[in-house]
């Protein structure tokens, strides 16, 4: 059985509804976790991004991130995002856009046992996402909440939640570097 690994951050709350965007992570492999993980905090330190918040990073580190982690062959089609405009439903928002990367991505795959990490999650948040995953059918082990100052695959979660925003508020740095991610297939918008 595969041990499936759903890490989640979101970016726009502060925008009222205007804009929100929900990233995944979506990691298959015990081993690659491990693995991955080392190797994300190794480019978090050669690109300087370090443990910031992606809004606090510079667009010089956030470019020099982006680029880096996509000499991690294994994130190729593992990275998720969506963006709902106009609504304030962030948990409804948050289980469609997890509940569309495990349709699009465990279609086919033998039995897994999914564990969803969601940054900064409380206890009555964490209830009412276990509680809409079971009613879109959604098979999980666990949900729980996490500081992203906990896991470099949360803060990669991040920095797609704010890599999203970026590209939607064509902030400099953006619309070629989003091209490539995508054209890529290491940023695939659901």
């Amino acid at each position: 059985m595969n041990n499936i690994y759903c890490y989640i951050d979101e970016s726009g709350q502060d925008t009222r509804g205007e804009f929100f965007s929900v990233s995944v992570v979506i990691v298959n492999t015990t081993q690659f976790r491990d693995a991955g993980e080392r190797r994300l905090l190794n480019i978090e330190r050669e690109t300087g991004k370090g443990i910031a918040k992606w809004k606090r990073t510079n667009y010089v580190r956030k470019e020099s991130y982006l680029q880096a982690i996509t000499t991690i062959a294994k994130l190729e089609g593992s990275l998720f995002y969506s963006i709902h405009i106009n609504t304030r439903d962030y948990i409804g928002a948050t289980v469609d856009t997890i509940t569309r990367v495990v349709q699009q991505r465990m279609t086919g795959t033998d039995k897994y046992r999914l564990t969803v990490i969601v940054d900064g999650l409380n206890k009555k948040e964490r209830q009412q996402i276990a509680k809409r995953l079971r009613k879109e059918g959604v098979a999980y082990k666990k949900v729980h909440g996490v500081r992203d100052e906990s896991s470099a695959w949360i803060r990669l979660a991040d920095a797609l939640a704010g890599f999203s925003r970026d590209a939607y508020e064509d902030k400099p740095y953006a619309p070629n570097l989003y091209s490539d991610l995508q054209q890529r297939g290491f940023l695939i918008r659901l």
